[in-house]
């Protein structure tokens, strides 16, 4: 994959090109044929602007049939998890779209102490932001664990036990996405810094997620 640029910063773009080299399970690119993608970070979430599919043949082999057959064969559609994996990569541009959360100290989770209603709140606010900004074949779970540096069976403990007038869960527990409460809403707002306080008010990603289960 060729990336122009280094950096991944807040609402900049990167061009991108991707060939039959970056076949890995996730995506297949057929040989002669080159994708170009511009895409942006949105505030943590990586979205495609613009995808053009361009295909190179030599003379003897430039048919019809020739290239029907290549663009038939040609599977993209976990191309958003295969940017994430790999724009995620520490030894690369090392994306990560947590960075873009507000600023709280997650400790009382990894540390099992008592948790206040704020507590409560931010983490429900990062599920929702995880559930918006991660590609849906991503398991937003184990992403999150990853994140608050705790097990995956107690993310989904935390996640159960998230006080009904803070957060409003999508169906069953397996199921991703959920709602923030007005309720909650206000309380985070009157704790929060200045600058916390716009981006709350201004992410579109903090608040409310409708969505389908994970695959």
């Amino acid at each position: 994959m060729k990336i122009h640029g280094n950096e991944f910063a807040l609402t900049s773009k990167l061009n991108i090109e991707l060939n039959s080299d970056d076949n890995e399970g996730l995506i297949f690119i057929p040989k002669n044929i080159i994708l170009s993608l511009e895409i942006e970070n949105y505030f943590g979430k990586i979205i495609i602007n613009n995808l053009n599919i361009e295909v190179k043949q030599d003379n003897f082999s430039l048919t019809k049939k020739g290239l029907e057959r290549s663009t038939s064969t040609l599977d993209i559609k976990l191309l958003d998890r295969y940017l994430f994996k790999i724009l995620s990569d520490k030894t690369g541009i090392g994306h990560n779209p947590y960075n873009f959360f507000m600023k709280h100290d997650f400790t009382n989770f990894e540390k099992g102490r008592k948790l206040t209603d704020f507590d409560w709140i931010m983490f429900a606010s990062l599920y929702v932001y995880a559930c918006n900004v991660l590609p849906e074949s991503v398991k937003v779970e184990l992403s999150m664990a990853k994140e608050l540096r705790i097990s995956e069976q107690n993310f989904k403990r935390f996640l159960k036990k998230i006080p009904n007038k803070i957060f409003l869960k999508n169906e069953h527990l397996e199921s991703r996405g959920g709602n923030l409460t007005f309720e909650a809403e206000e309380l985070i707002v009157s704790k929060l810094s200045e600058e916390n306080k716009l981006l709350f008010e201004e992410n579109p990603y903090l608040k409310f997620y409708s969505g389908s289960d994970l695959a």
